[in-house]
């Protein structure tokens, strides 16, 4: 705030100077008149630029420390672990926006990878991989659905032969969508399957079950990735223990496994595990299954996605 003052024969007098010098914006902090002759001495106030800056600072603080509170309590709430917690609270510090999901969606994007699954056909065939039971058969089947909705064509195979009812499950939903199913029982069935694909066809490979932490199952695995030049996905359900998916994310990245799809997001409501393994991978986020139903199909996820899911239970 600046005061000064000003003595002038008329009040009139003084107030064009003060008009004059600190605008019509100043204030009348007091007033004297010397009864003498008849002069006035006024001090006057005008709140300067750098005041309002400085209060504009104090609110943006403040603004910024009630979200950065509300995306700690939302992370801890999924029973984020506290190093990612702490990372993303880092990444949000400081960005332009003043609403919480938002900016957890710009700390996320910051601090994670987002790389969908294609419909069409890529250069590797994609293989679902992961532990038994999280649901790479049904996420096989919607992947296939997606195709044949986008009128692509795609041909599913299932290395799963040891699993009772996987073939039969698999092949109920391919029967409808009128897509070709292959079984193979090793690599060397795989490869010569892979070999009579053409290269515009969309390859999805159901994997049997793996154990992450049996060295001879993941040794088996990794012989048939890179004995069959296809690209691992990680298949893995929501609701896990946080340190127990950063392990089964270590081990699947270890073998190749470069992406993440995400499977029960409906029969879960905290997805402090499904961060802590796409940071530890680090593996990148690609699909979330929201339902059971095959015909519900895959959501590509993004940033803004995951943070306005993440932000729909209280935190």
């Amino acid at each position: 705030m600046r005061l000064k003052s000003f003595s002038a024969p008329s009040m009139a007098e003084a107030m064009r100077q003060i008009r004059e010098e600190l605008g019509d914006d100043a204030v009348i902090v007091s007033t004297h008149r010397d009864n003498g002759d008849g002069s006035v001495r006024i001090t006057a106030a005008l709140e300067t630029r750098e005041a309002e800056d400085e209060l504009s600072v104090l609110f943006a603080e403040d603004s910024r420390r009630d979200i950065e509170d509300t995306v700690g309590r939302t992370l801890s709430y999924h029973g984020t672990p506290d190093n990612v917690i702490q990372a993303l609270l880092e990444a949000a510090y400081g960005v332009a926006v003043d609403e919480p999901t938002m900016a957890l969606a710009s700390a996320l994007k910051s601090y994670f990878r987002f790389t969908a699954l294609p419909a069409h056909a890529t250069k590797r065939p994609i293989m679902l991989v992961g532990p038994p039971g999280v649901g790479k058969t049904v996420a096989a089947a919607k992947l296939a659905t997606r195709a044949a909705l986008a009128k692509r064509r795609a041909v599913v195979v299932s290395t799963d032969t040891v699993r009772a009812g996987g073939i039969e499950q698999l092949s109920a939903f391919t029967d409808i969508l009128e897509t070709d199913l292959h079984t193979a029982g090793g690599g060397s069935e795989l490869r010569d399957i892979l070999g009579t694909v053409d290269d515009s066809t969309l390859v999805i490979i159901d994997s049997s079950g793996t154990n992450p932490f049996s060295t001879a199952e993941m040794s088996s695995l990794a012989a048939l990735i890179d004995g069959s030049d296809v690209e691992p996905v990680l298949v893995t359900a929501c609701g896990g223990d946080p340190s127990e998916s950063v392990e089964i994310a270590e081990a699947f990245r270890s073998i190749g496994a470069k992406r993440m799809l995400i499977t029960r997001l409906d029969m879960a409501r905290r997805l402090g595990s499904v961060l802590a393994a796409a940071a530890a991978g680090p593996l990148s986020f690609s699909e979330v299954s929201i339902s059971p139903h095959v015909a519900r199909g895959l959501t590509p996820l993004n940033s803004t996605s995951l943070a306005r899911i993440l932000m729909r239970d209280p935190g």
